[in-house]
């Protein structure tokens, strides 16, 4: 499926490399690198997403520069052939990587398409527009089956199967008294004693005890003999073996219909959660209602409230679940605004105050940034909001309503959950 995507953004002619097959295997070469630099470090994934995006995205993009460093490690003769920073070639190189690792991992799916599809709205795209909006609504399903499955309530009543222990290996020896041997123990008992006393002078007499002596040392020494001679059938593991594997057996399908059980009672704690939440519009952080806070501020507070309450695998019904709770709070009247009149509006001091605490770990790197990311640093006075298109890659003039923007926060919070795992 790589090499089918590779062969598919070169048909897009948005750079040549000619009928040079080996260059192709540079790029594609290039592609396993960066590949597996992913997979060393998924926190990678967002910025590397967004900058593929971008055909207009800055030559002192760290993030290219990083790309081309892996590229002339195979292509030394790349900037001889393109004296300029060659773009599309580098995007083509990472969107072909995303493509790949995404189709092996659904966490890395979610990752690409989570950060992914908060920029596509915004994004110019050319020739590869329809090859990215592939790749994005795949990850798409991906993402979403893998989060249903998460999500899902057990429908069925658990099914307890339990096999039956059996002993096949476990034989028991013969346990033989030997005739012989005790018939002759038995000859000694009633013979003269010591005492010169014959079988006559029986009962409680000296002979008595010396019977009762020979004659019980001979049944003990036989009976003793028999029951070594069993044991010595017997081992450890022809009990043991069959146990365990009748209790590892019992360990495994319990274990498994545990799993279901509390997975479903899960799913559903979560989803009661969430209602009771719309139900109540109650903002546990700001410890008052939404409709105390000011509406400026809501696709905020209410996408980071919700982060809080939801695992970082999450069904886009949560997506609607946030819009429309949003949607009961703006009287229904969710209208567009401009990034540049929403951030000048957020830049007020009051509001400021309200939500550094929400922003302590920031995202200073160089280089591209999400929507969430420049937030949390214009509130904190690292960035103004003339920095939003040169950091984005958004123009400022692009509008945006409150509701796609709360949905975009989340998104970029779960994003940045997920690369923490």
């Amino acid at each position: 499926m790589g090499s089918n995507f590779l062969k598919s953004f070169l048909e897009t002619g948005l750079f040549d490399i000619g009928d040079s097959d080996e260059r192709l295997s540079w790029l594609q070469q290039s592609i396993d690198d960066l590949q597996k630099k992913f997979e060393k470090d998924y926190s990678l994934l967002p910025k590397y997403s967004l900058v593929s995006l971008d055909p207009n995205i800055s030559d002192n993009e760290p993030v290219l520069i990083e790309t081309e460093e892996i590229v002339t490690n195979y292509w030394k003769a790349l900037r001889g052939k393109y004296p300029e920073m060659p773009r599309n070639i580098l995007r083509g190189v990472i969107l072909n990587a995303l493509n790949n690792i995404g189709n092996t991992d659904p966490v890395a799916a979610r990752i690409i398409y989570l950060t992914a599809s908060n920029y596509y709205p915004f994004a110019k795209l050319n020739n590869e527009k329809n090859l990215v909006e592939e790749m994005l609504v795949n990850f798409g399903e991906l993402a979403e089956e893998n989060a249903i499955e998460d999500w899902s309530i057990m429908e069925s009543s658990p099914s307890f199967k339990l096999g039956t222990l059996k002993l096949n290996a476990l034989k028991f020896g013969n346990a033989t008294l030997k005739a012989d041997d005790l018939e002759s123990k038995l000859n000694v008992a009633v013979k003269v004693s010591p005492q010169n006393q014959g079988p006559q002078h029986g009962g409680e007499s000296s002979w008595g005890a010396h019977f009762s002596e020979k004659a019980s040392e001979g049944i003990v020494e036989a009976f003793n003999e028999a029951i070594k001679g069993l044991v010595k059938s017997l081992s450890p593991d022809s009990i043991e073996t069959p146990i365990n594997k009748f209790l590892a057996n019992f360990k495994k399908t319990l274990d498994s219909n545990l799993k279901e059980t509390f997975s479903s009672l899960t799913a559903v704690e979560r989803r009661s959660k969430l209602l009771w939440w719309k139900e109540t519009l109650y903002s546990h952080s700001q410890k008052k209602s939404y409709r105390d806070i000011d509406s400026n501020l809501l696709p905020i507070v209410m996408s980071i409230d919700l982060n809080n309450q939801v695992s970082e695998i999450t069904p886009i019904s949560v997506d609607f679940l946030l819009k429309d709770t949003l949607f009961i709070l703006n009287d229904k009247n969710d209208e567009a605004m401009k990034f540049n009149d929403f951030f000048k509006v957020l830049s007020n001091d009051s509001f400021k105050e309200i939500l550094k605490p929400y922003f302590t770990e920031l995202n200073e790197d160089d280089g591209r940034i999400s929507m969430t990311d420049f937030i949390a640093l214009l509130v904190n006075d690292r960035l103004s909001v003339n920095d939003f298109k040169k950091r984005t890659g958004i123009n400022e003039d692009e509008v945006i309503s409150q509701a796609e923007l709360s949905v975009s926060i989340l998104h970029d919070l779960l994003s940045q959950r997920l690369v923490k795992e």
